[in-house]
């Protein structure tokens, strides 16, 4: 498998742990649910990677939410992943806002990064927040974990756009494992590695990911293990909605008819659900 994975590795001199994420299809059909401008979609197919990177870095079973709310043309945008590797992500962002800008730090603005993992009723929510800090995501992550976590990591993401229109994302994540000390050389080794690394690589569709990380880490004993795939997949169903709905009073419920009908969009999926009056009036 060359795309739409999860690998996960370990390098075992250097008490150093990792994932290589690289999404094709998942990336691309999510995006295309919605009519992004570029300089938006290249924001969200970088946290998609950055999301399921995070998320394999976890034992979890539920979901894992990433999470960012900020002041800047993109205010919200989330991304969520199942541990059976379902993956779903959307933007928030202000239309008019946005022209003229470009990076990360314009798009963004000020405001947090929030992690969240949920594994059901019977065990408490973890949650990690921390302010949103550096001009590009990969420095915003690695600021987290340094604050959140206090653990030395690196993180590489990139994305681009093929001219068949698929959208291709990467992300890379080293680690430091809990407990460990990592040689003060070897840092430094492995961002130079790092700086080697090229999208010829990362998006092709004949390299295996076991074969990129050994090109990179072969000289540090790498430990490559069994990769999960990766699933572009909305939770939402008429069901789901209808249990939001039972949250509304009924005189917030009066504020969406029209027709004596119900419409509610699901911002993920940009699915659209239709509910009669009658059948809206009987779940409360």
């Amino acid at each position: 498998m060359t795309s739409d994975i999860c690998q996960s590795f370990m390098l075992d001199d250097s008490h150093i742990r990792g994932r290589l994420i690289r999404l094709d299809n998942v990336s691309t059909e999510i995006l295309g649910k919605h009519k992004y401008p570029p300089t938006v979609a290249q924001i969200l197919s970088e946290l998609l990677a950055a999301g399921c990177a995070l998320a394999g870095l976890l034992k979890y079973e539920g979901i894992f939410t990433f999470q960012s709310r900020t002041d800047g043309p993109i205010n919200l945008t989330v991304v969520d992943v199942t541990h059976h590797g379902h993956v779903r992500g959307y933007i928030q962002y202000d239309e008019a806002a946005i022209d003229g800008k470009s990076t990360f730090s314009e798009l963004m603005g000020q405001g947090y990064l929030a992690f969240t993992v949920d594994q059901g009723t019977s065990v408490d929510r973890y949650q990690g927040i921390v302010n949103l800090q550096g001009e590009t995501l990969c420095e915003g992550l690695e600021h987290y974990f340094t604050q959140s976590e206090q653990m030395v990591s690196r993180v590489v993401i990139r994305s681009q756009k093929t001219p068949d229109g698929h959208w291709k994302a990467a992300a890379l994540v080293l680690q430091q494992l809990p407990k460990e000390d990592v040689d003060e050389d070897t840092w430094p080794h492995i961002e130079a590695l790092l700086q080697t690394v090229n999208n010829d690589e990362l998006f092709s569709d004949s390299l295996a990911s076991e074969e990129i990380l050994y090109r990179l880490f072969h000289e540090l004993n790498i430990e490559i293990y069994e990769p999960q795939k990766l699933h572009a997949h909305c939770r939402c169903t008429p069901e789901r909605i209808k249990d939001i709905l039972t949250h509304q009073s009924p005189t917030e419920l009066e504020e969406f008819f029209e027709d004596n009908q119900l419409k509610m969009t699901c911002q993920f999926c940009n699915e659209e659900y239709t509910f009669a009056r009658d059948d809206i009036i009987k779940i409360h």
